[in-house]
């Protein structure tokens, strides 16, 4: 992907009809600041110019943002970086009693965020007490063998 630009993000903000803030980058994480908010990453930053906006091209319902959620996680291990960051963090313990009661099926749905949280929740110190939710491989495969 592309470098993107402070421009890049005026110019979606200016689209989207909503004040950018202040945009700065630190050691190549590009941060927003509005208000007394401030958002690191460039997914935090659009979706946070969306979320402010009127514009009806954000998700309508929660399967349409698991969807969205989804397909940003195709070609990612983490959200922001290339390492874990707090918004994997946050979203880990945000999203873990959905993933808890997932159905099979909906794991294979959703591909890309089963595999994103099972990569986190390998990491004992972020899953804590909590058991390991099952990606039972196998089980996919039986279900969907002409997907994989």
């Amino acid at each position: 992907m592309a470098a993107v630009s402070a421009q890049h993000l005026a110019d979606i903000a200016k689209f989207l009809q909503t004040p950018l803030g202040k945009i700065s980058t630190k050691e190549e994480l590009i941060s927003r600041s509005h208000g007394d908010k401030t958002v690191s990453g460039v997914f935090n930053i659009i979706f946070s110019l969306l979320s402010e906006s009127k514009s009806s091209l954000g998700p309508k319902n929660i399967l349409e943002e698991a969807q969205d959620f989804n397909g940003i996680l195709r070609t990612k291990t983490f959200l922001v970086e290339d390492r874990i960051t707090i918004a994997d963090v946050f979203l880990y313990y945000t999203i873990s009693y959905i993933m808890e009661n997932l159905a099979n099926a909906d794991k294979e749905k959703y591909l890309n965020v089963s595999r994103w949280f099972d990569n986190l929740q390998q990491n004992v110190s972020l899953r804590q007490s909590r058991k390991l939710v099952d990606f039972n491989i196998n089980f996919l495969y039986l279900t969907n063998p002409s997907r994989h």
